[in-house]
């Protein structure tokens, strides 16, 4: 999974990183939890929730699984951040 080599990531990765976030958080979870719910490391989900890596479908599946959350939880939480209505 390819990390971003920038200081200040796209908007689009910061919004994904919110958007994970919220839907984690409202969920009651921990990173940790999420992690091994969703077959990842700890390290990924806080990078992804940091803006600090861009995650493949799969993984975004597989985190959204985990927490039992659907692409259209995701793409509300999306556009929620998108508005500055997160973090």
């Amino acid at each position: 999974m390819p990390r971003a080599d920038y200081e200040n990531p796209p908007d689009a990765l910061r919004y994904l990183g919110s958007a994970l976030r919220a839907l984690r958080e409202d969920r009651g979870l921990k990173q940790i939890e999420l992690a091994a719910a969703a077959d990842a490391t700890e390290s990924q989900v806080s990078d992804i929730e940091r803006a600090r890596n861009n995650p493949g479908w799969i993984l975004i599946a597989r985190l959204l699984d985990g927490m039992d959350a659907t692409v259209a939880d995701f793409a509300n939480a999306y556009n929620r951040a998108e508005r500055g209505e997160l973090d």
